[in-house]
């Protein structure tokens, strides 16, 4: 009798964990038009590929350790052979699978070479950065994943990484 209670406390026990785990590392991303979505994404890659005929270079740099409620630099480089575009309107879309709830822009401004802008993350946790560079009829953009720690020790968004989950 002792042993089927003790059998039954570990087994509940183990599907709690995986419960909490599932809900922790799943984004809860559902897509109702999937078929719609994946042509958008294919027209997507059609613009990506004509640009870089074309030879625009999109240079998004985000920094190495991204911290939360720190100012941190973001820097975007767009040029074409080598000459570097001026007065477009560039914008970082802070994003989260999450919801929508803290999401939010800023405009990058032009220092003559790249376009930069200070950026504070208010909470940690995975954030996709999706810049847009635009200029007249000219549009091109990029995405970067990134995860907000509190500091260097922090194993935020990897603590749940294994050798079955690979990214």
């Amino acid at each position: 009798m002792v042993v089927m209670l003790s059998l039954f406390l570990i087994l509940v026990g183990a599907t709690v964990y995986r419960i909490m785990t599932a809900l922790e590392t799943h984004p809860g991303m559902v897509v109702e038009d999937a078929y719609e979505s994946g042509e958008r994404y294919g027209e997507v890659l059609a613009t990506k590929r004509k640009l870089d005929e074309q030879g625009w270079v999109l240079d998004f740099l985000i920094p190495e350790l991204a911290l939360y409620q720190v100012p941190q630099t973001y820097l975007v480089k767009i040029a074409q052979h080598g000459q570097t575009l001026t007065d477009a309107e560039v914008t970082a879309y802070f994003e989260r699978s999450v919801g929508a709830k803290n999401e939010f822009s800023v405009p990058m401004k032009f220092d003559g070479s790249v376009y930069t802008a200070q950026v504070s993350l208010p909470l940690k946790g995975r954030w996709n950065v999706v810049v847009q560079v635009s200029k007249g009829s000219f549009s091109h953009g990029a995405l970067k994943e990134l995860c907000a720690l509190v500091d260097s020790s922090d194993k935020g968004c990897n603590r749940y990484k294994s050798k079955y989950i690979g990214r």
